[in-house]
């Protein structure tokens, strides 16, 4: 019976992040903490919820099966993929 560990890795713009990640989590606060002055930026522009809210869900996406696409702003391109190892 062969047991499979999840971990997970970080590509943006098509660069891996240095190290991988443990869990989804993990991964999501790595480019959180990388782009948060970013975020804090684009969110202190927003006047109403609405758009703050549309902000944090181009963030805060459900992890997908094997693939996962975040939106921080226009050219970066953020992609976590789910891997396993034996």
């Amino acid at each position: 019976m062969s047991f499979y560990t999840p971990f997970y890795i970080v590509i943006e713009n098509g660069e891996p992040y240095p190290k991988g990640f443990k869990t989804y989590n993990d991964a999501v606060n790595a480019v959180k903490d990388k782009y948060a002055t970013v975020i804090y930026d684009q969110i202190s522009e927003m006047h109403d919820l609405a758009s703050i809210e549309s902000i944090l869900a181009d963030i805060n996406v459900p992890e997908a099966p094997n693939k996962t696409s975040l939106y921080i702003e226009k050219g970066i391109n953020i992609v976590i993929y789910l891997m396993n190892v034996v």
